[in-house]
């Protein structure tokens, strides 16, 4: 992805970040804004970036200050995944900062980060059955964009085994809140929004069933196999929902 935070970094160099770096007086102050403000932007950690992310725009900074930081705060995103409070908030505030009134070419440097962090995402190894780092990722750009029907496409277009148990853990892990409330599990999903929409019922549809159904490698092996079991649950739950 090398070349691709590159094309981040490039993209936002125009967003300097000047002398009107400040937040809340009751949370943040100057020292806080300087300790961010003068190093250069590559070399800043996760643990110097972290807490602005959850400030960042509300009660931190203005869009061009988030935009100078979100080169760096998505490349940190990549290592940090699991360390952040939760993605869904970093990612959140692209949603947060009107993503979709930016300049073309922003918009593009960052979709093109997104469609390859997933791919990222997709390719990794999964531990176990019940491994969230998937649902996580998910949830996270569902936060940030009005749609995900991509990423659901890229996904069943990705037919590795790595992909297919990361599907398998994705429906244990959140199987039984679809069964009983027909919600996926996470407090970050917006049931209201699109996204949500989208993955109930892409999880409902015969790409996904067929993703698993035929031929036979090794996603249903010992505990990944309960989640075929689980998927029927799923499908036949939400469609009596429906009726």
């Amino acid at each position: 992805m090398d070349d691709t935070i590159n094309n981040l970094y490039s993209t936002f160099a125009h967003c300097r970040i000047g002398d009107d770096f400040t937040g809340c007086d009751c949370c943040v102050g100057p020292e806080h804004s300087a300790r961010l403000a003068d190093p250069p932007l590559r070399v800043l950690t996760y643990d110097d970036l972290e807490r602005y992310s959850r400030k960042a725009i509300s009660t931190w900074g203005n869009v061009r200050h988030f935009k100078h930081f979100l080169p760096r705060l998505l490349e940190l995103t990549i290592e940090h995944r699991d360390d952040f409070l939760d993605l869904a908030v970093v990612f959140g505030k692209l949603k947060y900062a009107q993503f979709d009134s930016w300049p073309q070419r922003e918009r593009d440097a960052v979709n093109r980060f997104l469609d390859e962090y997933w791919d990222h995402q997709l390719a990794g190894p999964i531990i176990g059955a019940f491994e969230d780092s998937i649902d996580t990722v998910l949830c996270a750009i569902s936060n940030a964009l009005p749609s995900i029907q991509r990423f659901l496409d890229a996904w069943i277009s990705t037919r590795t085994n790595n992909a297919k148990r990361h599907l398998a853990a994705f429906i244990l892990n959140n199987d039984d809140s679809l069964l009983k409330n027909g919600r996926l599990s996470s407090a970050f999903w917006d049931t209201n929004a699109s996204p949500h929409s989208e993955v109930v019922t892409w999880l409902q549809s015969d790409a996904v069933f067929n993703y698993f159904d035929g031929d036979g490698d090794a996603v249903l092996i010992d505990d990944f196999s309960y989640a075929w079991t689980q998927l029927m649950a799923i499908r036949s739950s939400l469609l009596e929902a429906q009726t």
